[in-house]
């Protein structure tokens, strides 16, 4: 297997590079928030797995809080089953490139409020998540988002409150916008343990983006996942719905 270091990375492109093969899952993310703030690339590499490097942005990495409504969340060829296909969740995120160029997702948590779907993640594909206590608020341009407390894991704890008001649709995305928002996959690491790295790709229309200003926050997820404080003023963008389609992992 290549090193992460031995394949330059993909190109950044707004739009899908294509629809993925072999699809297996369906999403829905609806009323999402991206809080984005920058650290310096070492301290984030730090925290990831070998066979994972930080990708960065004019020497920047990033780190970002991503709380939202995940519906429609099921195999492929299967009808959506009310009440556990649509949960909120937040997570906490950077983004890497892996040893096959691809310029993707790694999780540092996801909490969500479904126990199903927490424990199904978790064994089966290797996302990280917790299962957690949440709420989403809404009235007109506004949006609260607050992940009251983890029930399990319940270690390390933590919990998050994000307001956000909802500004002007972003006609033009900046590069950093893309940067931070056109990723056409994650990497999990399954079993968690000791397993290897898998790349799950996904696509979906391009993003909608929208000014958002942050009215309050309070968080600890950051933290629990072993980063330092942010620290200085985050970007913050509120986000149209998106559908998007996973195809199978594949080794990286």
């Amino acid at each position: 297997m290549s090193s992460s270091g031995d394949v330059p990375p993909q190109p950044l492109t707004a739009d899908s590079p294509g629809p993925v093969s072999r699809r297996w899952l369906r999403n829905r993310w609806d009323e999402l928030t991206f809080v984005h703030w920058r650290y310096r690339p070492d301290i984030v590499q730090a925290l990831l797995p070998d066979g994972l490097r930080v990708d960065t942005h004019a020497g920047w990495a990033y780190v970002s809080l991503v709380p939202f409504r995940m519906t429609d969340a099921t195999p492929h060829f299967v009808p959506a089953v009310p009440w556990i296909s649509a949960f909120n969740e937040t997570n906490v995120r950077t983004y890497v490139v892996d040893s096959a160029g691809n310029r993707a997702i790694w999780f540092f948590s996801l909490e969500a409020d479904r126990l199903a779907i927490v424990a199904f993640a978790r064994w089966f594909l290797g996302f990280p998540y917790v299962w957690g206590r949440l709420t989403i608020e809404r009235r007109a341009s506004w949006r609260r988002y607050v992940t009251a407390r983890r029930r399990w894991p319940k270690r390390p704890a933590s919990s998050t409150t994000v307001a956000v008001e909802i500004g002007d649709v972003i006609t033009e995305p900046s590069g950093l916008d893309v940067f931070l928002t056109a990723r056409w996959g994650t990497v999990t690491k399954w079993p968690a343990a000791r397993g290897v790295l898998r790349h799950h790709p996904v696509d979906h229309q391009a993003w909608t983006l929208h000014e958002a200003t942050l009215t309050e926050y309070a968080d600890a997820s950051i933290e629990a996942a072993g980063l330092p404080t942010p620290s200085g003023d985050p970007i913050v963008r509120y986000a149209q719905p998106v559908d998007a389609r996973f195809g199978r992992p594949t080794r990286v």
